[in-house]
């Protein structure tokens, strides 16, 4: 063999070699896109062997669209309780509407977006950039226009909600190529200077309301009992009218029975109507007088055969 036939088999076999290198695979939960001379190959390569020219004259860039990314703007350092240190004073430190300083710390949620996915690849060198100053310029568009209480802690939650909207909006005009799942503000800190002052700011409404919950307790108490006492005296009242309505109706019976009675002596022609009813209002006087003597404290005997007027009174019995 000679040198020239050596020269050639060595320059095939390294040129086979070279062009084996196009073989690539693809992750099952990743994509790849091919750039061939600079100029990206739709559609992107799904899972699986696949083969391009070899580098440089192709690139392979590989993306995982099914994982959740995460970016925050600003961060703390030791525990919960920790003074927040913002990454810089543009991306952690806001002015709220009432002309106070906060110190804030969202965080960030997304997946890339399959359909954008050359936007996110190729529309520009920092996406992530892109995307820290979009949430940036939303944060302050909104924190400048609620009043640091809000902000702080009464109406964290609904700016959380109204912070996800503004930014999803502007992602998609600016079609940056992510899908945002989640945007928070999950801490609120005032600068150190002044966070002893918030802190008794915290402390004097948590005591108002602590003051307001033990006042509506208060007043929950006493109006069950003035109900009990109500309903109480409602039901002695109706127990009351009851047995006032049953003796009333006791009472009424009897007379009706005497009048009866009466009648049944006319018809029977035992006595006449007119003797018979004076016997019965003889009988229900003499009773009813019984019933008055027996009540009062003194008794006085007059002679039955002289006319006197006897008044009652609640002392005693005097003739008049």
């Amino acid at each position: 063999m000679t040198r020239t036939t050596r020269r050639l088999a060595t320059f095939c076999g390294v040129l086979m070699a070279y062009m084996t290198t196009g073989f690539f695979t693809v992750p099952a939960d990743e994509v790849a896109v091919v750039r061939r001379y600079g100029r990206v190959i739709f559609p992107a390569r799904s899972s699986g062997l696949h083969y391009d020219l070899p580098w440089p004259l192709s690139r392979i860039d590989r993306v995982h669209l099914n994982a959740s990314r995460t970016l925050s703007l600003g961060k703390t350092t030791g525990g919960p309780k920790a003074t927040l240190q913002p990454e810089s004073s543009a991306s952690a430190t806001f002015l709220t509407g009432d002309k106070n300083l906060l110190q804030l710390r969202v965080v960030v949620q997304y997946r890339i977006s399959e359909e954008f996915l050359f936007n996110w690849l190729y529309a520009s060198d920092r996406p992530e950039q892109r995307l820290r100053l979009l949430v940036e310029s939303a944060v302050s568009d909104l924190v400048s226009r609620c009043g640091v209480d809000f902000v702080h802690t009464q109406g964290l939650a609904e700016l959380n909600e109204r912070l996800l909207l503004s930014v999803q909006e502007q992602e998609v005009r600016q079609r940056i190529g992510c899908e945002l799942e989640q945007v928070t503000i999950d801490r609120a800190e005032p600068p150190t200077r002044v966070k002893a002052d918030f802190l008794d700011v915290s402390n004097a409404r948590a005591d108002l309301a602590r003051s307001i919950n033990d006042a509506h307790a208060y007043a929950e108490q006493k109006r069950a009992e003035s109900e009990a006492d109500a309903r109480q005296f409602v039901d002695s009242a109706a127990q009351d009218r009851r047995a006032k309505i049953s003796v009333a109706k006791g009472v009424g019976d009897r007379f009706i029975a005497l009048v009866e009675q009466i009648r049944q002596d006319a018809v029977s022609g035992d006595r006449e109507y007119d003797s018979s009813r004076l016997l019965t209002m003889n009988r229900l006087y003499l009773e009813t007088l019984r019933e008055v003597f027996s009540r009062a404290k003194s008794k006085v005997v007059l002679d039955g055969q002289q006319p006197t007027d006897v008044v009652i009174s609640g002392e005693r019995w005097r003739p008049s």
